[in-house]
């Protein structure tokens, strides 16, 4: 019987979480297999709060709310404004599929019958930033407030109803005509800016708002604009880039571990991926051995201070086996990793703590279905949708029209 991932009356931001956990099972070089994701998603929210790995293009915070204003009417009730809502942003799918290179396109492939519309998507960004008015609402009290500030049958005029009220006004063809599809004008540019830098007040994102970063950065640590963030964002960078560095280890060792037992069962879908791998771990441990300095001083008391500040409920084994990681590969003493067995045994034991009967060293079948990568890039905290955005972000501030 095939998996089925459903949810019965969730929130918007319920279902947000719900859609990042699959997109990220549906990209295997992130994929949390040895079960830190908690500690991965404060790291994240705090550097980038509003972010997740399904945002793709800035405009979305403007269109988003057009697609609410433009839907209501004097007299229309929650329903069918509701109805009005969902037309718009299908609508706006073929409209920026026309105006655009389909570039961030949410809907690009499956157009109006797309599940999941842009809104349920950037529902968190759009309370984080304020650009609700009402930050605790839902999409449901969005449209039940706006009700409330219809404009009258004579009056051609758009309300922001539960929006800031500096919201740009709504295009008149809107939403078969955007002006200007994923383009931010100036204008806009600035206002999205004042609304992200009001939702995160003090951290890396509110640094590179007013800092460009580089197109081919891969890690924020790797992006000169951030050499001069203020000390408590450069601070939890530091946290950031340690902890990404040591558990990169875990991920490979144990993609080294699924190597070897998938090639010693007989598999052969893939292969050399056991040579690879232990290539692949020892240059991660060149790497670890050229910033043991910096990994034995790291503040790891204040690292989990962060952690739990943002989240007290960590659960106890992931806390424990990244603890046992971290006293093993952060210290000064040289390591063999690959053929560590107290490592590879601390591995092993993690993912069937995990997973139980659906860890891959444990179970033959989903091992055959092992397609050589599961989980092993390091990580970077969203930084490439976070990147993206900036960029549209920048680009428009840096147009010429006013």
């Amino acid at each position: 019987m095939p998996s089925l991932i459903a949810w019965l009356d969730a929130s918007s931001e319920d279902q947000r979480r719900m859609r990042e956990i699959v997109n990220l099972f549906s990209e295997r070089d992130s994929r949390d297999e040895l079960g830190v994701g908690q500690v991965r998603d404060v790291l994240s929210d705090t550097l980038f709060p509003g972010t997740s790995t399904l945002l793709t293009r800035a405009r979305y915070m403007i269109l988003i709310p057009w697609a609410f204003t433009a839907a209501v009417k004097h007299g229309v009730g929650v329903d069918e404004i509701a109805r009005r809502v969902d037309k718009n942003e299908r609508n706006l799918i073929g409209t920026l599929k026309r105006e655009t290179d389909g570039e961030g396109l949410l809907g690009k492939t499956a157009g109006v019958a797309l599940k999941n519309l842009p809104s349920s998507t950037y529902w968190a960004a759009l309370r984080q930033y304020e650009i609700l008015s009402d930050p605790s609402q839902n999409q449901a009290d969005a449209i039940a407030t706006s009700i409330h500030s219809a404009p009258a049958d004579d009056d051609e005029s758009h309300s922001t109803g539960p929006w800031s009220p500096t919201l740009p006004p709504v295009p008149a063809n809107f939403p078969h005509d955007t002006e200007g599809g994923f383009d931010l004008s100036r204008t806009e540019a600035e206002w999205l800016r004042d609304r992200m830098l009001k939702g995160s007040e003090g951290t890396l994102l509110a640094h590179l708002l007013d800092h460009r970063p580089q197109a081919d950065s891969d890690a924020p640590w790797q992006e000169p604009a951030t050499l001069d963030a203020p000390e408590s964002a450069a601070r939890e960078l530091v946290h950031a880039r340690m902890f990404s560095l040591a558990f990169h280890g875990t991920s490979l060792l144990y993609n080294l571990l699924l190597a070897e037992t998938y090639e010693a069962a007989g598999n052969d879908r893939v292969t050399g991926r056991a040579e690879a791998y232990r290539e692949r771990v020892s240059r991660w441990q060149n790497d670890r051995d050229a910033a043991s300095s910096s990994l034995s001083t790291w503040d790891r008391k204040d690292f989990w201070a962060l952690i739990d500040a943002k989240n007290p409920r960590i659960n106890p084994r992931s806390r424990a086996f990244i603890n046992s990681w971290l006293e093993a590969v952060t210290g000064p003493e040289s390591l063999v990793i690959a053929d560590d067995e107290d490592l590879r045994s601390l591995i092993r034991q993690r993912e069937h703590q995990h997973k139980g009967p659906q860890a891959r060293l444990y179970n033959s079948r989903l091992l055959q279905t092992w397609q050589g990568a599961s989980g092993a890039s390091a990580l970077t905290f969203r930084w490439r949708q976070v990147r993206g955005i900036l960029a549209d972000l920048h680009d428009g501030l840096e147009r010429a029209d006013a």
